[in-house]
């Protein structure tokens, strides 16, 4: 079973529901299991949808597979630090300024090239992400971390 059918089970199975709405299932992701903060809920929502995991109908989400039969382990938390960092930049952008991901790249790759690709992609996909109002400020922190790494060593 993988961490993703993990995740979109246990908000359903802690409220006790087949569907709910968007919002409710990013905070429960978010406030209630304190999982994620909800530019990240927003990510696993969109992720789900697309892995099919979850399905639209009207104004609520709802699990595409019997989420009595999933066994979440105790002590479950999921891991979105699995993700390499450039990948989750692109995601929250995505996420966070409705913009579809080949677009996304597309500007990434412009920056590279406005940057005479004298930084890291993962700084040009940072810088991207703020010029258009998303929130990362903790994957800067991780890639400034990463960085420093690679230079002193």
């Amino acid at each position: 079973m993988s961490d993703l059918t993990y995740t979109v089970s246990m908000p359903f199975k802690r409220k006790g529901k087949d569907a709910m709405k968007d919002m409710e299932f990013i905070l429960a992701l978010s406030l209630d299991l304190k999982w994620f903060n909800p530019e990240q809920a927003k990510i696993i929502l969109s992720e789900a949808q697309k892995s099919g995991l979850l399905k639209r109908e009207g104004d609520l989400v709802r699990p595409t597979f019997d989420i009595s039969g999933i066994e979440i382990p105790s002590g479950f938390k999921p891991e979105l630090e699995k993700m390499p960092i450039f990948d989750r930049i692109i995601e929250r952008i995505i996420a966070g300024a409705g913009i579809d991901k080949r677009k996304v790249i597309a500007m990434i790759n412009k920056k590279q090239e406005d940057l005479s690709k004298q930084v890291e992609i993962e700084v040009s996909a940072i810088l991207v992400a703020v010029e258009n109002g998303v929130i990362v400020d903790d994957l800067i922190e991780e890639e400034y971390k990463a960085l420093t790494t690679l230079s002193s060593s």
